[in-house]
């Protein structure tokens, strides 16, 4: 008997899936970032100008960032959106340039990030700000410089929140379970049967994907109520004496 082997439903089922979540989030500049059922927007974030709401700290710079391309003024330099400033000599560098923004993620997912360079390709450094939902206005954490002048934040911000109504023009995840579930049987069946007839070189019943397996497959359902409504104890083969 002919059966297609699992690893290529696999692959096809991951190619549903990934298309199925697949929500690519569209940038609006400066800091707007829109999917399907949701945009995460920290517009509000430009009101408040404040350096001190706006910075964070390791043992050799400060840093200081807006995440909507807002120029801090400390930075000393209107294209710079961000900069660090060193604690020994007080010298700024700029890690971030004015419409440098680029956004890239699923806020949905909790995977979102603002990306933004600043420099020439002698001497660039990169800012990387995580957008997470907290209950402040705006919190820069985790300053984490890897690679080499790359620097990661994590911004907690309320703006990063999604409503909890805010998907609900969509599906939900049990509707996406069920329609994957008949997409991927439609493609084991079709691709099955193509699969077969064509590769193998199968003819009539056995074109049939896993033919054996569905034959089987009352006598297993069988089997199993009966095993259930034992509770689930095995039938015993010995006969008292």
């Amino acid at each position: 008997m002919l059966e297609i082997p699992y690893s290529f439903y696999g692959i096809l089922f991951a190619i549903v899936v990934n298309s199925a979540y697949s929500k690519p989030c569209k940038f609006i500049p400066p800091c707007t970032c829109s999917t399907d059922n949701y945009t995460l927007d920290l517009k509000p974030l430009m009101k408040a100008r404040n350096d001190l709401e706006f910075n964070a700290s390791d043992k050799d710079y400060t840093y200081y960032l807006h995440p909507c391309n807002v120029p801090p003024p400390i930075c000393k330099n209107v294209q710079m959106t961000a900069c660090q400033i060193s604690k020994s000599n007080n010298v700024i560098y700029g890690i971030a340039t004015h419409d440098g923004n680029q956004i890239d993620g699923d806020p949905e997912t909790g995977n979102f990030s603002i990306t933004n360079k600043y420099g020439t390709l002698a001497d660039i450094r990169t800012s990387i700000v995580y957008v997470v939902c907290g209950s402040e206005e705006a919190t820069f954490l985790d300053i984490e410089p890897n690679p080499f002048k790359t620097y990661i934040f994590t911004l907690r911000t309320r703006y990063g929140c999604i409503p909890q109504n805010s998907s609900g023009n969509g599906l939900s995840v049990g509707s996406v379970l069920v329609i994957l579930f008949f997409v991927f049987f439609l493609i084991y069946l079709v691709g099955g049967v193509l699969f077969l007839k064509f590769v193998r070189k199968a003819e009539g019943i056995e074109t049939i994907p896993n033919i054996e397996f569905w034959k089987d497959l009352p006598s297993l359902i069988k089997d199993g109520m009966v095993f259930t409504f034992r509770g689930c104890k095995a039938e015993s083969t010995y006969e008292k004496i």
